[in-house]
């Protein structure tokens, strides 16, 4: 199980309307990853995350969730 006490996204200039929504939408990719066994993280900081220009709130969050999750699950991205 995931447990996700705070979420800090920083987005860049324009997506202030849209945070919000993929803040949502990347808890709902996260609540779906093989999570097994119990730990604790007092903060996980990514890199950059990059999409392009035109991408949907679901493709921003999915891609954040897919880094997110690598770094969980171990796997690489």
């Amino acid at each position: 199980m995931l447990k996700i006490d705070r979420l800090r996204l920083s987005l860049p200039p324009g997506y202030e309307a849209r945070a919000e929504r993929i803040a949502r939408l990347v808890a709902d990719e996260l609540a779906s990853l093989p999570i097994q066994g119990d730990a604790h993280l007092d903060r996980l900081s990514l890199p950059t995350v990059e999409v392009g220009p035109r991408a949907t709130d679901r493709q921003v969050a999915g891609a954040i969730a897919g880094a997110m999750g690598s770094h969980l699950t171990g796997e690489k991205p």
